[in-house]
């Protein structure tokens, strides 16, 4: 199985991209670099690399694991967060681990074919 591991700082960065401008990893990196935050861009464009390595929107994942206690959060949206996503313990603190396998699975019912179909 395929894991994609989030430090709390990653899942910040990313929330944050997602909620303040509007998911796009182009007007985030234009306001880090206008604060001269180097160290934001460069982790920002790594965990780009990540999301285009592994086809994977890890700013919606993010988003929605950091409103994941929400009172107006549905009850779908809770069950697949929980799905594709587990809250884990290391050496370095809490992470993030965003399951690529469960991520595809639920892409391909968004796109109407059966998980284990062909073509899938």
């Amino acid at each position: 199985m395929d894991v994609v591991r989030l430090s709390a700082a990653d899942c910040r960065l990313l929330a944050a991209r997602h909620a303040g401008h509007a998911n796009s990893h182009r007007r985030m990196r234009a306001a880090l670099s206008e604060a001269d935050a180097r160290a934001a861009v460069a982790r920002l464009d790594a965990l780009r690399a990540l999301e285009r390595r592994f086809d994977v929107d890890l700013g919606a994942i993010t988003g929605l694991h950091a409103r994941r206690d929400a009172a107006d959060l549905h009850p779908i949206e809770r069950l697949v967060l929980a799905y594709v996503s587990e809250t884990r313990e290391s050496d370095h603190g809490e992470e993030l681990w965003v399951l690529l396998d469960r991520v595809r699975d639920i892409r391909d019912l968004m796109e109407g074919r059966l998980v284990g179909e062909p073509g899938a």
